[in-house]
């Protein structure tokens, strides 16, 4: 099977589906965000306070060419991580699947949520906020998503099955 590879907003559930596919599938799974950390040694918040997005971003773009060579895996990316040039790469031996969710239950997860996310700590306008990345960010994803599912009032169960039911139709 091709790598899975879950893209989207903070906030629509992608580490937490990346996680249970993983399960289902006995495929090794990946968060990118915990991956720069370890190639790092350091906190991703840290490294936005210490030396900004614009470093940040090109970890990623690193990470995405160490990823390049793994098969078998999920790989939960950061939510700007499509904003790298090469995405587009990693996209060649996988299936990208957009995990999409209302501005409401992004902004609800994420104030439920005890992952620090360094363009979203600040509680102040946050959905204003999440809704201008949003925007930023959608004609990427969804370019860039082989497909879409939408996670709205779905169990864990149901979307990974959403997800499982579509993968075996692109690798058939």
């Amino acid at each position: 099977m091709k790598n899975i590879i879950l893209i989207g907003m903070s906030g629509t559930g992608k580490t937490t589906v990346g996680k249970n596919l993983s399960s289902k599938l006995g495929m090794e799974f990946l968060d990118t965000d915990i991956f720069i950390e370890q190639m790092e040694k350091n906190k991703i918040e840290d490294i936005f306070s210490l030396y900004g997005e614009a470093y940040f971003r090109r970890l990623e773009s690193c990470a995405i060419d160490k990823l390049y060579e793994k098969e078998n895996i999920i790989i939960s990316t950061g939510g700007g991580m499509i904003l790298s040039d090469k995405f587009i790469k990693l996209k060649e031996k996988g299936i990208a699947i957009l995990l999409e969710s209302s501005i409401d239950n992004i902004v609800n997860n994420i104030k439920n949520s005890t992952t620090v996310r360094p363009l979203l700590n600040n509680q102040e306008n946050l959905y204003e906020r999440i809704n201008t990345l949003y925007n930023n960010r959608k004609k990427t994803y969804k370019f860039l998503a082989d497909f879409t599912i939408f996670v709205d009032n779905k169990s864990i169960d149901l979307i990974v099955y959403e997800i499982l039911e579509k993968c075996v139709k692109i690798n058939s």
